[in-house]
């Protein structure tokens, strides 16, 4: 399992970049297996909350059981993990539809 995040970011007057909407309405976390199905949790729970903002950044962490066997600790494997990947999801107003920002993916890790 995964712990994902959903960050919704709005575009600000007089800010170049996009910034997280303030407050408990600019994040979510949840839990899913893998991103397949974190982006259908994203679609059927989040989909009014990413149609209102200018994007929303999907990441995720390792969750690892405790060697003990009491509890986990979630694992920033980015750099292990060859499929990580950050998603931009935007509502596409033609399809009614969130779909993944491939542009936006795409530069972003060029640029990193």
């Amino acid at each position: 399992m995964r712990r994902y995040i959903i960050v919704f970011m709005e575009q600000t007057i007089g800010v170049k970049r996009l910034t997280q909407i303030p407050g408990d309405e600019g994040e979510a976390w949840f839990e899913c297996r893998d991103d397949e199905e974190a982006l259908a949790y994203v679609s059927a729970h989040f989909f009014q909350r990413v149609r209102s903002c200018a994007r929303a950044e999907l990441t995720s962490m390792a969750i690892v059981p405790s060697p003990a066997g009491a509890g986990a600790r979630l694992v920033d494997d980015s750099l292990e993990n060859p499929h990580f990947h950050e998603f931009y999801i935007r509502h596409n107003s033609r399809t009614k539809l969130l779909e993944v920002d491939f542009e936006s993916t795409v530069t972003g890790l060029v640029e990193a």
